[in-house]
């Protein structure tokens, strides 16, 4: 194989690892969860990728909107939705572009914090944003970054912190040699803006959100370390932190004594 051939192969390998960097896993919906869907108003609105597909509860009252994280889906938000709706609150949950029943193959932060604004130009002001794992970034990008309108609190679940940090965890998922992953990295710098992406770091984006949030996180988390929490906490003020054991990535979000802890900071 000569030096074209072989430069041809890599940059055929680059470009498919690129795009399974940028394509969320698709998230296995449980029975309980569709139920809980099935039984609020389900809709379609467009964005720029085609439809993003929507869900509400409730008639009145304060709203609160649920973000699901990369690989998610607004399926695995639901255990809040009983909860908040016997507290008194409405309840919005969507599933990101490329995520769930929402259109799209591949999509990255840029592309989906606008849709947070999108989603609020139909259903109204938000009191509250409940995040998980890569939403809770994708929250503060869009309060800092693209105006989105201030709730009154923020709930973060898992929080990711520097949004290139996937790059490691990917390359050893993926089982990816270092020469591709510095390939990926340059087709990210090309395609976005040298450094554009890797200057997305919630731990400079809380500064500036002054919004009493409340952050919980599992020291057993597998998924998004618990240092990720503990350095976002260091730095936001308005923000209280409980680290929680044994529930792993996605426990909390079922978890009733983590829900009774969220509605009492909201009543508060």
């Amino acid at each position: 194989m000569n030096a074209l051939e072989m430069n041809t192969k890599y940059q055929a390998v680059v470009k498919k690892v690129y795009q399974a960097f940028f394509s969320p896993s698709q998230y296995e919906v449980k029975s309980i969860d569709r139920e809980i869907i099935e039984r609020g108003n389900n809709y379609r609105i467009p964005f720029d990728g085609g439809e993003l597909a929507v869900t509400t509860w409730g008639d009145s009252g304060p709203t609160v909107l649920l973000m699901h994280g990369w690989g998610g889906a607004r399926a695995q938000m639901t255990g809040f939705v009983a909860p908040l709706l016997s507290a008194g609150y409405r309840v919005v949950a969507y599933d990101q572009p490329a995520h769930g029943e929402s259109d799209g193959k591949m999509t990255n932060l840029i592309e989906i914090a606008p849709t947070m604004s999108s989603v609020m130009k139909h259903e109204g002001e938000f009191d509250v944003v409940i995040a998980h794992s890569f939403g809770t970034l994708i929250t503060s990008y869009a309060l800092v970054n693209l105006n989105f309108l201030p709730p009154s609190k923020l709930v973060y679940f898992g929080a990711f912190n520097r949004l290139l940090d996937s790059l490691p965890r990917f390359q050893v998922l993926a089982n990816l040699p270092d020469e591709v992953m510095d390939g990926l990295s340059a087709a990210i710098d090309e395609n976005f803006g040298k450094n554009v992406l890797d200057a997305i770091v919630n731990e400079t984006l809380v500064p500036q959100i002054n919004i009493p949030a409340l952050m919980f996180h599992d020291t057993a988390d597998n998924v998004t370390p618990v240092g990720d929490s503990r350095a976002i906490a260091r730095v936001w003020e308005s923000a209280q932190f409980v680290e929680t054991d044994g529930l792993g990535h996605r426990g909390a979000l079922q978890s009733k004594e983590i829900h009774e802890q969220v509605l009492k900071f909201l009543k508060s």
